[in-house]
């Protein structure tokens, strides 16, 4: 008998989406669900699952290396989806995110430099600065938009930093990364003017290295002399910029929004204030902006959580039930800042496998910073308006569900 297909689209997603999916991950750990014009979809429900999926070597990201596979790879509909001219396909390709087995492993192994601890933990003076001089305006106006006045020109400068964006060029190069997330906006325009600028900037680098990320890739050489192509290079940036700057700007918000839900963990996190970087593993748990793991296709038949699985299957997993899972959170509803798990157990926010965030650390640091900054320096910030009348974004049924404002007053 054929699994009853879930539509993502009905209203009890949008309305309350952790009572929806965990509903859903109590019923079972596989559900078919449906997209409009597309195949169904299997849904990993349970988080032991999910990251069983994102370790699988039989689960692949690139539709393409399924064997006998028919049709466009994920790159391919990706252009398709987006509008992009042709000429994109070349860096929407070479994206490591949507690549597999040892072409993403060199990738991700040449591109590892640019992420070292010591890199991302040199930053912390400088994002603490730029955080501190975003909040000094935004008391001096007195009110505002916490995402428009704050969270996004945070990410946004630190990240144009990391990559190596010179500062006269900044405020440009930030208007073309979020036109990325703007429906109303020309994402073929912004996305071919910020191509023009890192391949400049490409050449400049080669001919007089900096200490920043386009610097380090551009160097970067594996065992055997392998260098990353001006295209990967290319990909890594637009990738960093999608994954580094938007995810986070959107979760300093939704975690802003969680401890004023929670005032005893705010009260708990300002008198110590030392707890706030394990702190920000929870606040990931309950405020991540990225719902849902990226499709993986099954290369053969096979038997995945008790389901028998063909050839050719999508499976995506489902980021929000696996982090209220209670087999592996007790009482996952409650923001618990304190909470300790077992070695292995954890969030997945920034996913598990090969393709598990590197960026993550970075991440973390920001958000830790904002935070610190926002509730515990200070003690004035307040949300002037109701939680009813907050409004989100929703890219796709199952996608990224983003908050279009935050007012606040400092």
């Amino acid at each position: 008998m054929a699994e009853p297909i879930v539509s993502l689209t009905n209203p009890e997603f949008t309305n309350d989406p952790i009572g929806a999916y965990g509903r859903l991950r109590e019923s079972a750990p596989l559900v078919r669900i449906g997209f409009p014009g597309g195949p169904p979809v299997w849904l990993i429900t349970r988080n032991e699952d999910i990251k069983a999926a994102l370790s699988d070597p039989r689960l692949v990201v690139d539709y393409s290396n399924v064997p006998g596979h028919q049709g466009p790879s994920v790159a391919d509909q990706m252009v398709a989806a987006l509008d992009l001219p042709e000429e994109f396909r070349p860096y929407v390709a070479a994206n490591m995110m949507l690549l597999d087995g040892k072409e993403h492993a060199r990738q991700r192994r040449l591109v590892t430099p640019a992420f070292t601890v010591r890199r991302i933990n040199s930053l912390r003076p400088r994002i603490e600065e730029i955080s501190a001089r975003l909040l000094d305006d935004l008391a001096a106006k007195g009110s505002g938009d916490l995402i428009e006045d704050y969270s996004s020109p945070l990410t946004g400068t630190v990240i144009c930093e990391l990559i190596g964006i010179d500062e006269a060029d900044q405020p440009q190069v930030r208007k073309w990364m979020n036109q990325y997330t703007d429906p109303d906006g020309d994402l073929a325009t912004s996305a071919r003017k910020m191509v023009d600028y890192v391949k400049k900037l490409i050449q400049r680098r080669r001919a007089q290295p900096t200490d920043d990320m386009i610097s380090t890739l551009v160097q970067s050489t594996g065992e055997d002399g392998d260098r990353l192509s001006e295209a990967e290079i290319i990909s890594m940036v637009l990738l960093v910029v999608n994954n580094g700057h938007h995810s986070t700007s959107h979760f300093i918000p939704n975690a802003v929004l969680a401890l004023f839900d929670n005032p005893g963990q705010l009260a708990l996190l300002r008198a110590r204030p030392d707890a706030l970087p394990h702190a920000i593993h929870e606040l990931m748990r309950v405020a991540n902006p990225i719902p849902t793991a990226g499709p993986r296709y099954a290369t053969e038949d096979l038997e995945f959580a008790g389901y028998a699985i063909c050839k050719g299957d999508a499976l995506t997993g489902s980021y929000q039930s696996a982090n209220y899972d209670p087999r592996v959170f007790d009482q996952p509803e409650q923001c618990d800042v304190e909470r300790e798990l077992k070695r292995g157990q954890g969030h997945l926010a920034y996913g598990a496998g090969p393709h598990y965030c590197p960026g993550a650390a970075l991440a973390h640091l920001e958000g830790e910073i904002a935070l610190n900054h926002l509730l515990i320096q200070r003690d004035s910030l307040e949300v002037t308006v109701s939680r009813k009348a907050l409004r989100y974004t929703e890219a796709t049924p199952g996608g990224a569900r983003l908050l279009n404002v935050l007012p606040v007053r400092l």
